[in-house]
């Protein structure tokens, strides 16, 4: 089994194939960065669910930096809704570091290198590195990224982008929550202000706001909508498929779910199993993106008139009234409800 990428789809992917094959199965983790390692995966807003670890275990949390317990949403008409929300802030690359160390133990071989080129050989799969290395094996697993070289070379098409930019603040947030800003200049997502070690992460759609005076800048393209899983012995996971969440922005918990799913499926001598599972799953739900593309055309006026219901907060009379009231928004309601459980 070739992995390559090492980031929360592809650890995962590294750590769980061994380990649910218990060793029958061997891995090598393929990982273009070195130095930069570290900078690449702060790009995030770093919050997991602490539901996440239920289905991901024996993954625990680690490298925590803060523990979430409450989500604030700010809507058009000064409606602000505070809920439960069970999670955490991590500090990404440790954590990922920690998933592959735990890799290294369960067997899985790891190597640093750039792949330029995926093809097919009679053993399978063959990728040639920057350096002129070359590395083969039957099953390839593509974890490498919103640019994809696996995907690109064996599968048709692309996913979805939605470009968003955080910036680390010195000014400090809430360290137990998490802060929501609904807008129509935001075009479908959101502002989030995240607790950080420096102070405070804020981010939105590329270009809805201006750019705040920071500490630092990210930007990266968020990839969503993309149905591509397996392609004979090759398949995709987390970014590479196009699997995160709009609208949730979530992708570390995604990604290492499908990773799971993969080394599930390995482990039967099944891959497609994960093609067929993984449509079905939770996660990758279609009322995501139809929730997105309604979410795109709304004005303020509207986002006001769908939360109105809930300007209370949210509960069995909430829903009541949303159901009286609100039934042209019910799709979104569903996107948000299983969002909240299984998006982060």
């Amino acid at each position: 089994m070739l992995v390559i990428g090492s980031g929360p789809a592809g650890a995962a992917a590294a750590f769980f194939i061994p380990y649910l094959s218990e060793g029958r199965l061997s891995v090598l983790s393929l990982e273009k960065l070195d130095r930069n390692f570290a900078k690449y995966h702060r790009m995030c807003g770093e919050a997991v669910s602490r539901a996440a670890f239920d289905t991901l275990a024996p993954l625990e949390p680690h490298a925590v930096e803060f523990t979430i317990r409450r989500a604030v949403e700010h809507w058009p008409g000064d409606i602000t809704i505070e809920t439960e929300a069970q999670g955490y802030v991590l500090d990404r690359p440790r954590f990922l570091t920690h998933v592959m160390d735990m890799a290294r133990k369960e067997g899985c071989h790891t190597e640093v290198g750039a792949a330029v080129e995926v093809g097919r050989d009679e053993n399978g799969y063959m990728v040639r590195t920057r350096d002129g290395r070359r590395f083969g094996a039957r099953f390839l697993v593509g974890a490498d990224g919103w640019n994809s070289l696996v995907r690109r070379t064996f599968f048709p098409g692309g996913p979805r982008l939605l470009w968003a930019e955080q910036f680390v603040l010195a000014e400090r947030s809430e360290e137990d929550a998490m802060h929501f800003f609904y807008d129509e200049r935001y075009r479908g997502g959101y502002r989030w202000v995240f607790p950080h070690r420096s102070g405070s992460r804020v981010g939105f759609t590329r270009g809805a706001d201006e750019r705040p005076k920071c500490l630092e800048r990210h930007g990266r393209p968020i990839p969503y909508a993309y149905g591509g899983t397996v392609m004979g012995n090759a398949c995709l996971i987390g970014d590479a498929g196009g699997q995160a969440n709009p609208i949730t922005f979530g992708g570390i918990r995604i990604g290492m779910m499908a990773a799971r799913m993969v080394a599930e499926s390995l482990a039967k001598g099944d891959l497609a199993d994960y093609a067929r599972r993984w449509p079905r799953s939770p996660y990758a739900s279609p009322v995501y993106i139809k929730a997105f593309e309604t979410l795109q055309g709304m004005d303020n006026e509207e986002l006001y008139r769908s939360v109105r219901p809930f300007r209370d907060g949210y509960g069995r009379m909430a829903g009541l009234r949303a159901l009286l009231n609100g039934r042209r928004y019910l799709g979104l309601y569903r996107a948000y409800d299983l969002g909240a459980k299984w998006g982060w």
